[in-house]
């Protein structure tokens, strides 16, 4: 690591911290620190919702798949799109309509209390041993590529994320969600030009995607219907739904972005 990338990095946490910092203005209230007073607009909320999704595991881990077994995984999102839609008809307006803070709140308002913590138990603790795992894999990496210790490198991206979260309430998670996602953005347009920069002499994107495809690398559609075959169109279409509506309509990760938004439209409109 060079100056000039040590410079980079370190300018870039301390700007997440001090704006999450900076968002304890928006949080003098209950409604404003979890649900920004239902004033965020679509495009922060879709945003937000991509990088909640998304995470280094996403990143290093689907593409490496790619490159070594082909693209036959991306059948697994095929149900992604039907289970948004169906969600922005039925669960974002129900949400909102219900005026609550967390989708265990209104558990708790159509059962009892009972309920709500023992919903709220399971998602804390599968949500823990989720961001535990999502934490721990670029730790790896960046501990190798600055050369700390793995239990300091975690440690370090924890507690940024904490400071900012703890202080900021759920403006400080979605903004920097969003400029998290610019980031990403960025780094997968300069990686394209990059590897597009990087082909031999003569050798064209054509050539390229030609070669995968023979090698079978480009395989994104599987229609065989065989129940020991880990991606297909009907995998994706059958298990991903319904994965994707427990997921995006049930977790409170996802059930508090969409009741950031200015309204039951803008709430749904990045669905």
């Amino acid at each position: 690591m060079r100056s000039l990338d040590w410079a980079i990095v370190v300018a870039y946490l301390v700007y997440v911290v001090w704006d999450g910092i900076r968002m304890t203005k928006h949080t003098g209230t209950k409604e404003g620190y979890f649900l920004a007073d239902r004033g965020l607009p679509w495009w922060a909320v879709g945003l937000s919702v991509m990088a909640t999704q998304l995470s280094a595991i996403t990143l290093v881990g689907t593409t490496g798949q790619a490159y070594s077994d082909g693209m036959r995984f991306i059948q697994f999102y095929y149900g992604l799109p039907l289970a948004m839609i169906i969600l922005c008809v039925t669960v974002v307006p129900f949400f909102h309509r219900a005026n609550v803070f967390t989708a265990y709140e209104y558990l708790e308002k159509r059962f009892d209390v009972k309920v709500r913590i023992l919903t709220s138990f399971f998602f804390l603790i599968s949500r823990g041993l989720g961001v535990g795992t999502i934490i721990s894999a670029p730790s790896i990496v960046l501990s190798i590529v600055f050369g700390w210790n793995l239990t300091a490198t975690i440690f370090a991206i924890g507690l940024s994320t904490t400071i900012y979260t703890v202080f900021g309430g759920v403006q400080a998670v979605t903004w920097t969600d969003v400029k998290q996602m610019i980031v990403i953005f960025f780094g997968l347009g300069v990686c394209f030009v990059v590897i597009l920069w990087s082909f031999p002499t003569g050798v064209s994107l054509g050539d390229g995607l030609h070669l995968a495809g023979s090698l079978g690398k480009l395989n994104m559609v599987d229609t065989t219907f065989d129940l020991k075959e880990k991606y297909t169109i009907w995998s994706g279409l059958i298990g991903g739904l319904f994965l994707m509506l427990g997921y995006f309509g049930c977790d409170q990760s996802q059930v508090q972005r969409f009741l950031t938004a200015k309204s039951v439209a803008e709430g749904g409109h990045p669905c």
